[in-house]
């Protein structure tokens, strides 16, 4: 059964008093321990579909079933029962997060807020995620705004799976991060999937990135898909001219890579 199923997903905006769909019927699904990646230029939709499926945003047609259940028909105490199995990672962090709290108040947060642990054990488990995702304990009573980008996005992460979460939404989670750092945010991600069985819906305009993580990979072009199938075939031998085109913007080396 796959943890997330996206069924002819559509939402319609206006632009100069005209109608336009920023996401078109668009399908997919997620895999329980897998990444499916969405790609595609700015404005085809891929950050759309994300708050789509985080309901930060309700869809005018379509389908989302999460972990079985009509995600969209959930309300109230059963949708946030289930929004603590469905975390986001975003690309800034220090938007994300008040600037000012403490590495500790961030996450604190959702132990507290999905009831995952008493006050007395939360900075036990506040410990043990930072741990988890390679941060020094001692970070804790830092606020975001003092260190670096790339421990905040292990920050993000911590978060993240403090609630356990069966899939992670990661909306260009990594774009803003050094190389020599995103690798590492990369190989933290996977480990994490390897240990834990999370699945993610990996965001990001960046094939090469994609190429490194996701199993399967779905192009968008204006809201709708152009092309989808398995990552590393589809970058490969793109069929789609939006395809073609992220491949052709991918650096030389990555496309070369055996």
């Amino acid at each position: 059964m796959s943890v997330l199923a996206v069924t002819n997903l559509t939402k319609r905006y206006h632009r100069g008093g005209k109608p336009f769909a920023a996401v078109d019927e668009v399908s997919f699904d997620v895999g329980p321990a897998e990444t499916l990646a969405l790609a595609g230029p700015s404005g085809s939709g891929k950050s759309t579909i994300a708050r789509l499926v985080l309901r930060l945003i309700e869809p005018d047609a379509g389908r989302i079933d999460f972990e079985g259940a009509n995600f969209l028909a959930l309300s109230g105490a059963a949708l946030r029962a289930r929004r603590a199995r469905l975390q986001m990672v975003f690309q800034d962090p220090l938007a994300a997060f008040n600037p000012r709290a403490t590495v500790a108040r961030v996450l604190d947060d959702p132990l507290r807020i999905h009831g995952i642990a008493p006050r007395s054990e939360r900075p036990h488990r506040i410990a043990a995620l930072l741990e988890r995702v390679g941060l020094d304990t001692g970070l804790a009573a830092r606020a975001i705004h003092e260190i670096s980008g790339g421990q905040r996005q292990r920050v993000a992460i911590a978060r993240a799976i403090a609630t356990r979460p069966s899939l992670i939404v990661l909306d260009e989670a990594v774009s803003a991060l050094d190389v020599s750092v995103r690798g590492q945010i990369l190989e933290l991600l996977l480990d994490l999937q390897r240990q834990e069985r999370i699945a993610y819906l990996f965001i990001s305009h960046d094939l090469g990135v994609i190429r490194a993580v996701a199993d399967r990979v779905v192009i968008l072009d204006a809201g709708r898909i152009a092309e989808s199938g398995d990552a590393r075939a589809v970058i490969a031998d793109p069929q789609s001219a939006v395809g073609k085109a992220l491949v052709a913007a991918m650096p030389k080396l990555i496309r070369n890579r055996p």
